[in-house]
């Protein structure tokens, strides 16, 4: 076999032709070629690796020599390459796991590329064990068809865990707040420039307690203006007529008759301990359990099995995608209206009719602001540092700037085209009569008045060196130094969010630093080192040349087409190694012409709104990018038509996982029971009595109800130690602390003591 860097053109074809029959003939699967490029290829390779181990790269003396994207043959002479490496073993171990884990014993150049535990190595373990002959392999890891209006291969039923973002808009419409607390809560682990990746959540002591404090702290408040939750005399009627309403807002489902007993056990004992505020007391003391529930702080994507391993979401469930898709917040009246109604479920082509109602309304701007924030890394503008010669470089600018940008966002989505290329091809901005002045923008404002709240108006962008959102200063300033513009960083952002090609880290021992330089010296000029450098060229390739192309915008965002010297900036520009955008450009605009022209952009763009709608990294998702791809050109890159179709593809009501029969309930004596499917046998204090059921099981997770009843003749303080198999996530109505893989749950103020005879519950989610 020649190494893929010798093939030609011709070859590869020939060998592209071949290959099918080899690979059935050879040790390995059928469709081992199909396995590959889905789940190797497409999400790893040609995206993060290709850019060292290419023929001019800086791993072009490896055995890993990659042709690059768009290569006739590519993924066909890559997959020989790669099997090659794959059958190779050092220690027992494949060398196509070894060096991207970073675990060979000569390390990797690239560094830990692919951790282990996650989803990309185990594909690569697949794709070894299938060549390798392993038994079962190919059973195992078969790729499931990716067919139009069928079951998505890779929707898993899963919990979801709201994101702060998200925490703060649900309180504000559960309990009429201006809610704060979810942004005092733990970040959240961003995947891809974005902080909802279902998979990524951890739920530690911090966060718990955070919680716990938020949920006080807002039911405290909500009891301040308590006529807006109640209408009814006070008392006990009142009270259970308030747990079966509000339940069903804060849960976003009716409650079971198990839970409003409960809701109504734990008024009864706190109306009973406080006399006359009995009943305040007691409606604060639900409104603060319920907050805590996991029924709030997750929403679930599990569904009722229909057969074959495939769940159908119930009207409530999609209630929610819906309103979090849309709205990022719980859902209002109309849509819990239809999903009593059974509508959502059993028409499903009223959906799209739905979400355009949504997306019309004006709790839609919220969530595009968000979406808009994170895709372009906007946030960045308030922390970046600047040399104290910007000194009008105010916090008031920094803020308008990134109101310009999602208010451009909202209006090509609300009031304008909805098309994607007009992002990028605008002749008009918003600013507000500061920012047009820090912009020095030569022609006055298209619109007299102002937006109330943000002081916004459109200006003309006619002779002033700007036009499209590349040219706002909430990236331009985000993406530079303190001091100079960054042909990296605005090289990277374009790399990464408008073509979906993530870089690998810099080789470790490498100096980052830029050689020290003349004052004035051209950009163009100080980063030459990378493109002679072998250690650099290979990554920097990607993005210098693309950074040079906003070399006449300073560190601030300001239009600066000349040198001190007088000379104009050369902003002259290159895209390089990617699928359909390669070529030549001059300064942003041609860049961004380029960019709103890309078959690249266009699909990057709808997998990053696949990855915000679903909470998804992407990675094995391509049955659902490609279809929403296609839905997305063939509706002229319309945004709003992009968010219609997310609803509609089949992972929008549908999920995948195994078939299970029910669960078998743990039953105990005086020692505890047993914990069904993920956890062990409990211990226990005194004389408390435990059993465990099991509440939810989605094959890669689970939640356990835990009960434990006093079972002696005196009052009992209880503790329950269980070992919890997997990943401990999250538990309700109990405080909880870890020793190993053993946690110990006791009670909160309200559960903590049991009388004799009498019962209390809590409950936890893992992750297997």
């Amino acid at each position: 076999m020649l190494p893929s860097r010798q093939l030609s053109a011709l070859g590869a074809l020939f060998f592209s032709a071949t290959l099918l029959s080899a690979c059935t003939t050879d040790s390995g699967c059928p469709d081992d070629l199909e396995f590959f490029r889905t789940r190797v290829w497409e999400p790893v390779m040609s995206v993060q690796c290709v850019a060292c181990h290419k023929s001019d790269g800086m791993a072009a003396g490896t055995r890993l020599v990659l042709l690059p994207p768009g290569a006739p043959g590519a993924v066909e002479a890559n997959f020989m390459t790669v099997r090659g490496l794959a059958r190779e073993k050092v220690n027992g171990q494949s060398l196509l796991l070894l060096k991207p884990s970073g675990m060979h014993p000569n390390g990797h150049g690239g560094g830990t590329v692919v951790e282990q535990g996650t989803t990309r190595y185990e594909n690569l373990q697949q794709l070894a064990d299938r060549v390798n002959g392993v038994a079962g392999a190919c059973e195992a890891s078969a790729v499931m068809a990716c067919e139009p209006g069928k079951a998505d291969p890779n929707a898993r039923r899963r919990l979801r865990m709201l994101t702060r973002f998200e925490y703060d808009n649900t309180l504000r419409d559960l309990l009429y707040l201006d809610s704060q607390w979810g942004q005092s809560l733990p970040a959240e682990e961003v995947v891809h420039g974005f902080d909802n990746s279902a998979d990524e959540r951890t739920v530690g002591q911090l966060l718990t307690d955070k919680l716990l404090a938020a949920a006080e702290e807002a039911a405290a408040q909500a009891m301040t203006n308590l006529s807006r939750h109640v209408s009814c005399a006070p008392g006990e009627a009142c009270a259970k007529q308030f747990i079966q309403d509000f339940g069903l807002r804060a849960f976003r489902r009716p409650l079971t008759d198990a839970e409003k007993l409960r809701y109504q056990s734990l008024y009864t004992a706190v109306a009973a301990e406080e006399g006359t505020n009995g009943y305040t007391e007691g409606i604060k003391a639900i409104i603060t359990a319920m907050l805590q529930s996991p029924h709030f702080l997750y929403r679930t994507e599990l569904g009722e099995h229909i057969g074959d391993g495939k769940y159908k979401l119930n009207d409530y469930e999609v209630a929610s995608e819906l309103s979090y898709l849309f709205w990022g917040s719980m859902p209002d009246a109309e849509l819990f209206a239809k999903a009593k109604a059974g509508i959502l479920s059993s028409k499903p082509e009223l959906l799209p009719s739905e979400a355009r109602r949504m997306l019309a309304s004006a709790r839609s701007r919220p969530m595009l602001d968000h979406f808009v924030s994170q895709w372009l890394d906007l946030g960045h503008i308030h922390q970046v540092q600047k040399d104290t010669t910007f000194t009008d470089f105010s916090p008031t600018i920094r803020a308008a700037m990134k109101a310009e940008t999602t208010e451009l966002f909202d209006y090509v989505v609300h009031d304008s085209s909805g098309r994607l290329p007009e992002l990028f091809t605008s002749d008009y901005t918003f600013a507000t009569d500061a920012l047009a002045s820090f912009y020095r923008l030569p022609s006055g404002p298209v619109t007299t008045s102002s937006a109330p709240a943000s002081g916004l108006r459109m200006w003309e962008l006619k002779s002033s060196g700007r036009s499209g959102i590349l040219t706002h200063g909430s990236i331009l300033a985000s993406q530079a130094t303190p001091q100079t513009s960054s042909p990296i960083r605005r090289g990277k952002l374009v790399r990464e969010r408008l073509l979906c090609q993530p870089l690998p880290p810099p080789p470790p021992g490498l100096s980052v630093q830029l050689s020290p330089v003349s004052d004035g010296l051209p950009n163009r000029q100080r980063f030459q080192e990378h493109s002679t450098s072998a250690a650099c060229s290979s990554c920097h390739q990607l993005m210098d040349p693309i950074g040079f192309g906003f070399e006449q915008f300073d560190s601030v965002g300001r239009f600066a087409p000349q040198l001190p010297s007088g000379q104009p900036v050369d902003a002259s520009g290159e895209v390089l190694s990617s699928t359909a955008t390669n070529g030549t450009f001059t300064g942003v605009d041609g860049l961004q012409q380029k960019l709103a022209d890309s078959p690249d952009v266009h699909a990057c763009f709808s997998l990053q709104w696949l990855r915000f709608g679903y909470g998804v990294s992407g990675e094995n998702d391509s049955c659902a990018a490609g279809q929403l791809t296609e839905s997305f050109r063939k509706q002229q890159l319309s945004i709003p038509e992009l968010l219609i179709s997310l609803t509609q593809l089949p992972r929008f009501t549908q999920r995948v996982g195994e078939s299970t029969g029910p669960a078998t309930p743990g039953t105990g004596g005086g020692s505890g029971g047993g914990g069904g499917s993920g956890g062990g046998t409990p211990s226990t204090s005194g004389n408390a009595q435990v059993s465990v059921s099991v509440q939810d099981d989605w094959g890669s997770g689970y939640c356990h109800n835990v009960r434990v009843t006093n079972s002696g003749s005196a009052p009992l303080v209880w503790r329950v130690t269980i070992e919890i198999a997997g990943r401990f996530n999250h538990a309700w109505s109990a405080l909880y602390t870890h020793s190993g893989s053993q946690t110990t749950f006791s009670g909160l103020d309200w559960n903590d003591e049991l009388a004799p005879g009498e019962s209390t519950s809590f409950g936890y989610c893992a992750t297997r």
